[in-house]
């Protein structure tokens, strides 16, 4: 499995699915930017160093979170 698509397992598997808009985000590796209805976002990406799935969220960019499942 690609980092690209871990990613992507990350997300179906957390998130309900039509609840949000999925972008792609290229300022990080396999970038992917989760938008709800409000317009908060999630951004999940492939940490190139720690080699594992993370997550952050809309105000805290600077701060990520290890998405244990999918290291």
């Amino acid at each position: 499995m690609d980092e690209e698509q871990k990613v992507i397992e990350w997300i179906t598997s957390e998130l309900e699915p039509k609840t949000y808009t999925l972008q792609n985000y290229p300022v990080y590796r396999s970038g992917k930017r989760i938008v709800d209805k409000s317009g908060d976002y999630l951004i999940v990406y492939f940490h190139p160093l720690l080699k594992k799935v993370v997550y952050t969220f809309k105000g805290i960019e600077d701060h990520f979170f290890i998405a244990h499942n999918y290291c």
